[in-house]
């Protein structure tokens, strides 16, 4: 059984930039190699996250996310079973300034999540556009 979890939360505050540039490709390519699918986006401290997989492997990981002094106010939008994947690969990237508010990322980072029923995928691209258009200048 396939499986989605959808979550934002905060980065701790002993975070530097250059660990999360670190630590992104790190985990995409754990996450890739244990066939878990979805995207990973860091802007200003804090984290939107999509999980995609075989049910048990995405929510032991989610639990270990939880459990992680790394991640803070987690906040879980999306937790559901899934008829069948939808994403073809893990996503990470540190949105920077040159990034600020840019439409078409959000139509970017929705294409992989296109495969998910319309609920899921409206309430995964509504939180994403609000994650990428308020971020501070």
């Amino acid at each position: 059984m396939e499986h989605a979890i959808c979550f934002i939360s905060t980065a701790s505050n002993n975070f530097t930039v250059g660990e999360i540039e670190t630590l992104l490709p790190k985990w995409r390519e754990k996450n890739n190699k244990e066939n878990i699918k979805g995207m990973l986006l860091f802007s200003e401290g804090n984290f939107f996250q999509v999980l995609e997989g075989e049910k048990t492997k995405v929510l032991e990981l989610f639990q270990r996310i939880k459990e992680d002094h790394r991640h803070n106010n987690i906040i879980q939008v999306v937790g559901k079973d899934l008829s069948k994947g939808s994403c073809d690969h893990y996503i990470v990237e540190h949105l920077d300034e040159a990034e600020y508010s840019k439409p078409e990322l959000v139509s970017q980072y929705c294409e992989s999540v296109k495969g998910m029923d319309l609920e899921t995928q409206q309430q995964i691209k509504n939180i994403l556009k609000s994650f990428i258009d308020t971020r501070v200048l």
